[in-house]
């Protein structure tokens, strides 16, 4: 998905949404007998299904008297218009944008079946979590190989766009927005970390007496190439990182150091490692880096107070749209037809379709009741997660199976990918959508096979 943009065109998202909709929905009708018995009951599904289903419902026209009661301003701005231009306008959906808000709840339900058809396939065939790990991996370093050349390569665009000047020199790769960009690549790079810890934890047998020096040779260099190999996947980590900095995204940046901390707290690594794991990362990163210059970059955090006022000057300015809509809000994907009307003293030939904060702009877009069930059961489930995970600590790197360290570096991205929801607006791009479907099933599959194995390895004692 994102080689297109990272399908932000409606018709894009569109043919994606019927491939996912024919493929994942006709797979899980298919075999809907050989599917686990509790599928569908656990409480992640019925809260994505309520929140699709609220959804569908602000796209639906509803008469004028029951538009009254949930959304009076919506109902008062219906009513003009029937006096200004002599309509009779009897029926209207919540929804101000109600086609591209259906398009929207239309592709969260196909990624529903596809987190769904994801984690019975996970469970069916192990060799499946590696394909989608280095397919992950793969298109992440075309993407900041793609995003590394519009640096050295001004005058290389987004690929066959045209007028971004004021992008020129930060890395994009084939997405248009840089932190969108930025966003997405915070989600991939801790999956090759991952695949990283995964070389450097192979444990090798005891060489026997017999042979002893054939094998010693045997154990050497089988140590040798899984080092190797983690210094490789060490190296496109921090490749990928590289990008993100030159993407000269402060947000992701400052998310991308979140993720480190993160990482580095959860992994259960002595001190000693987590001190050369993160050496690894951040000299190779400073030190390509300083060979590019990061005088652009610093210029860009040293604007920070000017961007980050001019923020929160549009979520000043947002309340309002808020207030009037506090309990139906006002649509998904509405934001950007109702900000010329609302923001005030910002330059005319400015359309701000964004809010620049996810949680603003999906509190303004569902109503401040669905909004905090969405939240709330959202940082539920990660809390939840979240106790699964650290358990992880206790244990050492070479008692995880490659799940369990998928699981880890998952949820890193996971929670790098909300922080940075605080100052962009990364969850609108559907390719970002799916990554993050992505690494929900493969956080939830890596702890859910860690506690089976806890509790056969407890039956056994």
């Amino acid at each position: 998905m994102p080689l297109l943009f990272g399908a932000v065109h409606p018709i894009v998202v569109g043919l994606y949404t019927a491939l996912i909709l024919i493929s994942c929905g006709g797979w899980l009708l298919l075999n809907s007998r050989k599917l686990p018995a509790n599928l569908c009951g656990s409480g992640w599904i019925r809260f994505a299904l309520l929140l699709i289903a609220w959804a569908f419902f602000t796209t639906i026209p509803l008469p004028m008297g029951l538009l009254d009661v949930l959304s009076p301003a919506r109902a008062s701005s219906l009513q003009a218009v029937n006096q200004l231009a002599g309509t009779d306008i009897k029926w209207a959906p919540l929804n101000y944008h109600s086609s591209a808000g259906l398009l929207f709840a239309l592709f969260l339900f196909a990624l529903l079946l596809y987190g769904l058809t994801l984690d019975v396939l996970l469970s069916a065939d192990r060799r499946l979590l590696k394909k989608i790990v280095y397919t992950c991996i793969g298109l992440a370093i075309l993407e900041a190989a793609y995003g590394m050349l519009q640096v050295f390569n001004p005058r290389l665009d987004v690929l066959w766009l045209s007028g971004t000047a004021s992008f020129k020199g930060m890395a994009r790769g084939t997405i248009i927005y840089k932190n969108q960009y930025a966003s997405l690549l915070n989600m991939c790079w801790p999956l090759t970390v991952g695949v990283a810890l995964f070389y450097f934890k192979q444990v090798f047998p005891e060489p026997h007496r017999k042979h002893k020096r054939k094998r010693r040779r045997a154990l050497a260099e089988g140590v040798t190439s899984h080092r190797l190999q983690g210094c490789f996947f060490l190296f496109v980590a921090s490749c990928i990182m590289l990008a993100i900095v030159f993407s000269q995204s402060r947000g992701g940046t400052i998310a991308m150091v979140l993720i480190m901390v993160l990482l580095l707290f959860l992994a259960p690594l002595t001190g000693k490692n987590k001190l050369r794991l993160s050496s690894g990362l951040l000299l190779f990163t400073l030190a390509y880096g300083s060979a590019i210059g990061f005088s652009s970059i610093i210029d860009r955090f040293m604007n920070i107070g000017t961007s980050g006022l001019s923020r929160i000057n549009i979520y000043l300015a947002s309340l309002p749209i808020l207030y009037d809509h506090s309990i139906a809000g006002t649509g998904l994907e509405s934001y950007r037809l109702l900000s010329p009307v609302y923001l005030k003293n910002f330059p005319e030939n400015v359309l701000f379709d964004r809010v620049h904060n996810e949680y603003l702009e999906l509190t303004i877009e569902l109503g401040i009741p669905m909004a905090l069930f969405f939240f709330g059961a959202l940082f539920t489930a990660l809390y939840g997660q979240a106790k699964k995970i650290v358990c992880f600590r206790r244990k050492k790197l070479s008692e995880l199976d490659f799940s369990n360290i998928v699981a880890l570096v998952a949820f890193c991205g996971i929670a790098g990918f909300l922080f940075h929801g605080l100052a962009d607006f990364g969850w609108h791009l559907p390719a970002n959508l799916l990554y993050f479907v992505t690494l929900m099933v493969l956080a939830h599959h890596g702890s859910r096979t860690y506690q089976a194995e806890k509790h056969r390895s407890g039956k056994g004692r």
